[in-house]
């Protein structure tokens, strides 16, 4: 199975084959011929929040409630404050069937995935148009290229 990724240089769409621990190995741009680890290429998902998307890229990251403090990598504006700070983490990383992408609760208010009510601790798999609600903030797991 192949996935798509983003070169960070030029933002032109590269197509390459999934691997277990791919984001570790090198690979050349064929557009800007630029070489990096996979990892620095940006994968195709993305957090929807209403009209912004919120990139996501390889590796275990923080979303949260934006606020001046704050050390969420993905941090959603939240008037109610229903949202933790650092509510979530998120880690994508590839496998031989494309990219994983899993969610974990670690906020003090209520989250749910598909209508689901999470308990901090749980690990769940997402997939593209998921639903999650971080207090009351509804965004969904997008796919970047479509």
């Amino acid at each position: 199975m192949n996935i798509r990724l983003r070169c960070p240089h030029c933002g032109n769409e590269i197509s390459v084959a999934a691997a277990p621990g791919l984001e570790e190995k090198v690979a050349e741009c064929p557009h800007c011929h630029e070489r990096q680890k996979i990892g620095a290429f940006v994968p195709c998902l993305s957090l929807q929040v209403g009209d912004h998307r919120y990139q996501l890229h390889f590796g275990r990251q923080w979303i949260g409630r934006q606020t001046d403090n704050n050390t969420a990598e993905v941090q959603i504006p939240d008037d109610s404050r229903y949202m933790s700070r650092r509510h979530a983490l998120i880690d994508i990383a590839c496998t031989a069937a494309g990219l994983r992408c899993t969610f974990e609760e670690h906020g003090t208010n209520p989250t749910q995935v598909q209508g689901v009510e999470l308990i901090e601790g749980d690990i769940v798999y997402l997939n593209i148009n998921d639903c999650l609600t971080l207090g009351d903030r509804k965004m969904y797991l997008a796919n970047e290229f479509e």
